[in-house]
């Protein structure tokens, strides 16, 4: 395989675009699970910053996360609730091979319902960092293409009331208030959303209402707690074959079926400095009861989630080099019902991860490993249950010289079965036969840049064993008999030229294939293997912005043809744009979402007794709203 055409496209927009990315020694929490300079560590990590999201007024994550390097989103609901995130190149499977968090509490599901997105309201993220390839040792199973970590604000004086409408009879608001008295920080907010959607039978009605504080208990020791309860109800369109979409896209075949979901969480613990020792003892509660209803089928769920993440990290320089050490532990219990399937999952893992750098960070070498542990029980039926253990390891090496940093980096990964995926629907009881997915990982990254621009490039590679997917042929999630194969080239780069000439770019080629077995070399579905972003902010004056956005996704099979026989889901280039308009405390905006009314699908499937369908996204869209600060 060669990669050429792409390099020389990519060095090109590369020296004339941007993007928002972390900077050379700009602190991160992800790659290290602590703060630690980007400059150490060998995984490559895209940052979006607070300032950005605030520019951009995104509804949600997804608008937030869609163009970012290396990552792909698709909707089947066009209205964001069921959307999935790609972060490596995983197809259908991407919301099992990713991990998602919030402030390092995990909210990816333990079944195959993925993440909801809607139940993280925008204005309460200061910042959101992704990770690129495998990250299990940090973040346990499930981190095989990357961790999403979505990082809240720190209370604060003020707050902001918001209010904005816009297409497809689009009403919300938000108010955010906080106060600090010294050793006190408190802050509140509360969102609500309606829509009517872009097809028929694709509402969405949510809420949102939460607080969060912090209480210094000495000058060595903090505590913190947060709690949220979010509920939406959403329509779910269905898919219309190609015919269908000809005659109405908007229509929907199946205009009485919705989704309901309740969530919420309660996070609390205690952050102290014990000399050189940083010791932090979060916990959480999570409840969700979430319900289906297709047609005359109703598919009800329930999650009660435990789950406690002490931590602690210690760093000392000695003769000239600095060693940071980071270890704990995550133990978590969830009890529910996931597809009509009563049962518990225990997981526990323990790692412990060492960075070793001279006084300057100029060189650095890192190394980790973790057990990781998880016993899922059927609470019916007989009560049977099936434990999985698993080692992984990650080392890496850094160099930075001047402005280029350059990081190498090999992993291991793992990803237990999921609860609905374990359980065998003819018998009634567990499959055995289901094994853990491993797999092994390489990556390289080079970047240059200074004050105004850098240009970064990064390949990586995870070899797999017994990936999970579903096979169209027996319509059970299995492990597939041979290795698959996942190659992502990412380039990325930013050019801050002036007010006026702000460009961000990124570039990915993503080349996911079975290598050997029934379908040996056919490319797995639902990866397209390029993709684009781009944008231009101008800074007209004090008082005037504007931002254009691009996203390119190209052409990949439709979900279970991985015989690669059925035509291709047709690529797309979306454009965005949002202008912002400040007057003192005042801030007013309209953002146009798909400008030029792009008719496109981002999610298809097909199978032997329905054919080929898909799921429409929607048209053009305009939003406009008002925001005080105060």
């Amino acid at each position: 395989m060669t990669y050429k055409p792409l390099i020389a496209t990519s060095l090109l927009i590369a020296m004339t675009t941007s993007a928002q990315a972390a900077d050379l020694g700009e602190i991160n929490v992800t790659a290290n699970r602590t703060e630690a300079s980007t400059s150490t560590s060998p995984h490559t990590v895209t940052i979006i910053e607070r300032k950005v999201i605030e520019q951009s007024h995104a509804e949600n994550v997804v608008e937030l996360l869609k163009g970012q390097p290396g990552i792909v989103v698709s909707d089947s609901s066009g209205i964001g609730a069921k959307a999935q995130v790609d972060l490596g190149g995983f197809g259908e499977s991407a919301a099992s091979n990713s991990v998602v968090l919030v402030d390092g509490r995990r909210i990816n599901s333990p079944d195959l319902s993925g993440t909801d997105w809607t139940q993280i309201p925008v204005d309460q993220i200061e910042r959101i960092e992704i990770m690129h390839s495998g990250g299990s040792v940090l973040y346990g199973q499930g981190a095989v293409g990357g961790v999403i970590n979505i990082i809240t604000r720190i209370p604060e004086d003020g707050g902001n009331i918001s209010v904005e409408g816009g297409s497809f009879a689009t009403v919300g608001s938000r108010v955010r208030a906080g106060a600090t008295t010294g050793k006190i920080r408190m802050e509140g907010n509360f969102s609500g959303l309606k829509s009517d959607g872009y097809r028929k039978n694709s509402k969405i009605e949510r809420y949102d209402g939460g607080l969060r504080g912090e209480i210094d208990l000495s000058e060595a020791a903090t505590l913190y707690f947060s709690g949220n309860h979010h509920i939406d109800r959403t329509g779910l369109p269905g898919p219309l074959t190609q015919a269908q979409m000809q005659a109405n896209r908007k229509q929907s075949l199946t205009p009485a079926n919705y989704a309901n979901a309740t969530d919420d969480f309660i996070n609390a613990g205690v952050m102290a400095d014990i000399g050189a020792v940083h010791i932090d003892l979060p916990a959480s509660y999570r409840k969700r009861d979430n319900n289906a209803v297709y047609g005359a089928f109703t598919m009800n769920g329930k999650l009660n989630t435990l789950s406690l993440r002490p931590k602690f990290d210690f760093e000392q320089a000695i003769a000239g080099i600095t060693s940071h050490l980071v270890g704990g532990s995550d133990i978590e219990r969830t009890t529910g019902t996931f597809g009509g399937i009563k049962s518990r999952r225990n997981t526990a893992g323990y790692y412990g991860f060492a960075t070793l750098s001279d006084a300057d960070g100029r060189f650095a070498i890192s190394g980790g490993y973790r057990g990781e542990n998880s016993r899922d029980q059927l609470m019916q039926g007989g009560n049977s249950s099936i434990s999985n253990h698993k080692g992984v390891y990650d080392i890496g090496l850094t160099a930075t010289l001047g402005g280029f940093h350059l990081g190498i980096n090999h992993s291991t990964s793992v990803r237990m079965p999921l609860v609905d995926e374990r359980f065998d629907w003819f018998t009634g009881n567990w499959n055995q036969a289901l094994r853990m997915q491993t797999g092994k990982h390489v990556g390289i990254s080079g970047r240059y840049g200074n004050d105004h621009s850098y240009a970064e490039l990064t390949f990586s590679r995870a070899e797999l064993t017994d990936e999970i997917f579903f096979n169209p042929l027996t319509f059970a999630n299995e492990n597939y008999n041979a290795r698959t194969r996942h190659d992502v080239m990412m380039l990325s780069g930013r050019w801050d030229a002036g007010q006026l000439l702000k460009f961000g770019g990124n570039i990915t080629r993503n080349h996911a294939s079975f290598r050997g077995g029934i379908y040996a070399g056919k490319v797995i579905p639902a990866v397209a293997r390029m993709r684009a972003g781009a944008d231009w902010t101008a800074d007209w004056s004090k008082q005037v912005q504007s931002i254009l956005k691009l996203t390119y996704v190209g052409p990949s099979y439709l979900i279970s043809d991985q015989a690669n026989a059925r035509p291709q889901l047709p690529a797309y280039l979306l454009v965005d744009t949002v202008l912002n308009f400040s007057l003192k405390n005042m801030e007013l905006f309209v953002r146009v979402d798909n400008l030029t009314n792009k008719q496109y699908s981002s999610y298809g499937v097909t199978s032997a007794f329905a054919g080929d369908n898909y799921y429409p996204a929607a048209g053009i869209g305009v939003r406009a709203g008002a925001s005080y600060h105060f």
